[in-house]
């Protein structure tokens, strides 16, 4: 009686099953087909959500939108901490806690469309274009297709992105005025608080120990000097992001 087996290719459908068990995903390639694809989705989603809440503002498909927004925002982590499991990908520090500044715009833009709060949607806007858009299509960390985590990463950062254009162009929301520093000043604060929490546990959140591979930070100089350059990039571009607002209201006075 044969207990187990001795032949070649039982050996051979083994050791196929621990390559493939080993084999991380790969990485997406910038601008390649799956990343387009991507972004075009992204663009006609946030095309479409905006259209039609702009013509039935009033209605409940514009609140329901509204809410669908904020749902894929306050799930976004959780999907991405799933998708990892289920790809086989490690969750590692760098990953376990939503601390990222994505993340940060994730959970601002749940609440401005929520509750409606005006320092939230304000880090939402700010964050979300100078940002998020930025780590849209300079992805640095972000699974191939067809693996969850392709479509877990595109939840999280196009959404925002979209969130961010849909409080003012769907729902009339203007920052206040002062918005631009005190939305630079939470920054700072994120900055302080997840730098102290990477010190400390070695974790890369904000990329303040490193920088993230593949991004437009690599022109910046080496660390530390590029998270000043950061902080002093963001400043310019929350101004650059504020300009469309203060020519509406000079042209209301």
């Amino acid at each position: 009686m044969i207990s187990e087996c001795s032949s070649d290719p039982c050996s051979f459908y083994m050791g196929l099953e621990l390559i493939l068990a080993s084999e991380s995903p790969s990485l997406i390639q910038h601008f390649g087909a799956s990343h387009l694809i991507a972004l075009a989705g992204t663009f006609l989603i946030g095309f479409f959500v905006i259209y039609v809440s702009q013509k039935n503002q009033s209605s409940k498909i514009s609140t329901a939108i509204a809410v669908s927004i904020a749902f894929l925002l306050i799930t976004a982590y959780p999907v991405k901490i799933i998708a990892r499991y289920i790809d086989g990908i490690e969750i590692d520090k760098d990953v376990l806690f939503p601390l990222q500044l994505c993340d940060v715009a994730a959970v601002a833009g749940f609440f401005a469309l929520i509750l409606k709060n005006r320092l939230c949607a304000e880090i939402t806007y700010f964050f979300g274009l100078a940002g998020t858009l930025q780590a849209l299509f300079t992805p640095s960390v972000c699974y191939d297709f067809p693996n969850i985590s392709y479509f877990a990463f595109f939840q999280l950062h196009s959404i925002v992105v979209i969130a961010a254009l849909y409080l003012p162009l769907a729902l009339n929301w203007r920052p206040r005025k002062g918005s631009v520093m005190r939305v630079w000043f939470c920054g700072i604060c994120y900055a302080i608080i997840v730098g102290l929490f990477d010190f400390i546990t070695g974790a890369n959140y904000g990329f303040f120990r490193e920088k993230a591979e593949g991004s437009l930070m690599d022109i910046l100089h080496p660390w530390p000097y590029y998270i000043i350059e950061m902080s002093v990039l963001a400043l310019v571009l929350f101004f650059v992001l504020s300009v469309p607002f203060l020519r509406q209201s000079r042209s209301k006075n």
